[in-house]
């Protein structure tokens, strides 16, 4: 069966990462060189790598000399049998190394590393099991780490959580805008003109012109309250005040640019702030209807800010000289707005590292999900109501009850859409890397069924996580793959037919032999499949690997953490334990 994944990679990349990324999980750092070096990492020394190239050469000849050899059944049963036993034994002594290795009684899902003076506890995990959970749970609360950190950023973290564990966070106060009003007059005395400064959410485009000092005259059109409709020349230079809701924060910001608007300020029509950044849905309806409407895919160019519901209230009082107990009239030229008199607004837009992406982007990655197959996996695989990441909301509310930090150590999808744009294009080093990677099978399948002491042993793991799918999950994973493979290997097929007809054209192929173009399609389909199946692999899942370690070194460092629970996908456990074994924590 592993044999025939290797020779048909085009079914194992549309499962991923559920599937493939266990199963490729052996293969060692050096099978993704290239990618590893692009990111920084010192390369290996020459002869090292020269003769661990010569062992990977003259181990390929041997297994394939041995798969061309003509065996009696027998013989091939019997070895097969002989291959099993010898696997469970060596997983036997393999959980007893591991228990001794750490002093702790952990599942057998998990790795462990010590280096330079921390303590690494690695959960290794199945997305879709439901076993994987309870093994994070139980880690956590064994280990009682300093932090623990999950395989996520923060953008996949908030769009995975369900609306009620929304509305429950509460914004980080350094995250937030900060907004100065000046002349803004207080509650309690309505004569008395103070300055204050309140913290606002911001847009998710807004970092956009990060450093930018924007000012100006608090501005509120009475026949436009929600902001919906293009807004006139009263607020030109001016901070454009509007209540939440009609349209959406973008809408509302085109329409404020306009009228030559500085900024928009929205007043909440909730009590809390919402903790993550406003403007970011990822559904594309609203968004097209936006592009179609503004005929711009991009960021609007003017910054959002989202007020708390009192400050907003007090401040929409002002503007309207309603404050109660009096107050000063509009200052406007029209009476349909109304202007807050000597109230200014003034913020310098912060730096915003949280992911952001335009329209044109959010439909090149979503083409890209449907036409890999991944897109459509996911999409079979919630039809069904298989809860998919449960292990990483398992592993922030064990933290939180045990008043322990979780935080976000993977790439964002910007990020990883790039890497895998880069690594798929035949330039020579990725031609040169899927060759050595292919040269390295024989080792990478004897280091999956013997897993080296130290490693995780992501087979065995893996099974052990199937075991606990119910029907449910195993019919849903059997259409999914079935469908999303069906695509992949459909759109490869394109190339092939391409390829086919042109050589065709070219004499090299007879126009009347339909076997001859059939067998030439299937070989294009192969020679494309050999060439990517390795470069998927070095983006989706090696480079990721080097990501996280840094995201660990890093989070370790600057909490000052001696023990750390991280929580990643089973495909990538042991390319982050040889990071922290070779390179330290």
């Amino acid at each position: 069966s592993l044999l025939a994944l290797a020779a048909a990679p085009s079914s194992a990349m549309a499962l991923a990462p559920a599937l493939a990324e266990p199963l490729l999980s052996s293969a060692p750092a050096a099978a993704s060189a290239a990618a590893e070096d692009a990111e920084g990492e010192p390369a290996e020394g020459g002869l090292s790598s020269a003769l661990r190239l010569a062992c990977d050469a003259a181990a390929t000849v041997v297994f394939l000399y041995l798969l061309g050899l003509d065996v009696p059944d027998y013989v091939a049963y019997g070895g097969q049998a002989a291959l099993l036993l010898a696997m469970t034994l060596w997983r036997v002594w393999f959980r007893r190394a591991a228990a001794d290795s750490c002093g702790i009684e952990l599942p057998y899902t998990c790795g462990f590393v010590e280096a330079s003076g921390r303590k690494l506890f690695l959960v290794a995990t199945v997305h879709i099991s439901p076993k994987a959970p309870l093994d994070v749970q139980a880690v956590i609360a064994v280990v009682q780490p300093d932090v623990a950190m999950i395989e996520l950023d923060e953008e996949r973290r908030d769009r995975f959580r369900d609306v009620d564990s929304q509305a429950a966070r509460k914004p980080k106060e350094e995250e937030l805008q900060p907004l100065r009003l000046i002349g803004l007059t207080s509650a309690s005395d309505p004569e008395e003109a103070q300055e204050t400064t309140l913290l606002a959410q911001r847009a998710v485009w807004n970092g956009e012109r990060a450093g930018e000092t924007i000012s100006g005259s608090v501005v509120f059109e009475e026949n436009n309250p929600l902001g919906t409709d293009p807004m006139g020349k009263e607020v030109l230079g001016k901070l454009a005040l509007v209540r939440r809701g009609g349209s959406p924060f973008a809408l509302k910001a085109y329409n404020a640019l306009l009228g030559g608007a500085e900024a928009v300020l929205v007043i909440d029509s909730e009590t809390d702030l919402p903790a993550y950044r406003i403007g970011m849905g990822s559904a594309l309806g609203p968004n097209l209807k936006i592009a179609w409407h503004t005929r711009n895919c991009g960021f609007p160019r003017l910054p959002v800010l989202l007020l708390p519901r009192s400050e907003g209230e007090r401040l929409l009082e002002r503007c309207r000289g309603t404050l109660a107990g009096g107050g000063n009239g509009c200052d406007s030229a029209a009476a349909t707005a109304g202007a807050a008199e000597g109230v200014r607004g003034e913020f310098q837009i912060l730096e915003d590292s949280y992911p952001r992406r335009t329209l044109s982007r959010q439909l090149c990655q979503s083409c890209a999900l449907l036409l890999t197959g991944i897109g459509i996996l996911y999409g079979v695989i919630q039809c069904f109501a298989v809860e998919v990441g449960a292990e990483f909301f398992a592993a922030e509310e064990q933290a939180a009850s045990q008043n322990i930090p979780c935080t976000c150590i993977d790439v964002d999808m910007d990020r990883f859409w790039g890497r895998l744009a880069a690594s798929v294009l035949p330039t020579p080093r990725n031609l040169l890397n899927s060759l050595l990677s292919w040269l390295a099978l024989p080792r990478i399948l004897v280091q999956m069924l013997f897993p080296p002491c130290g490693n995780v042993d992501v087979l065995g793991s893996t099974v052990l996580h199937a075991t606990s799918f119910p029907l449910r999950t195993w019919i849903a994973f059997a259409i999914a793959g079935f469908a999303a493979s069906t695509v992949s290997s459909k759109v490869l097929l394109l190339f092939s037919y391409a390829s086919e007809q042109g050589a065709e054209r070219a004499g090299a192929v007879a126009p009347e032999s339909a076997q001859d173009r059939a067998d030439l399609q299937v070989l294009i389909t192969l020679l494309l499949e050999l060439y990517l199946f390795p470069q998927v692999y070095a983006s989706v899942v090696a480079s990721r690997d080097e990501a996280m370690y840094r995201g660990i070194v890093r989070q370790s460092q600057a909490r000052d953490a001696k023990k750390v629970v991280v929580v990643v996908g089973a495909g990538h456990a042991n390319g982050i334990l040889q990071r922290a074994r070779t390179r330290g924590l």
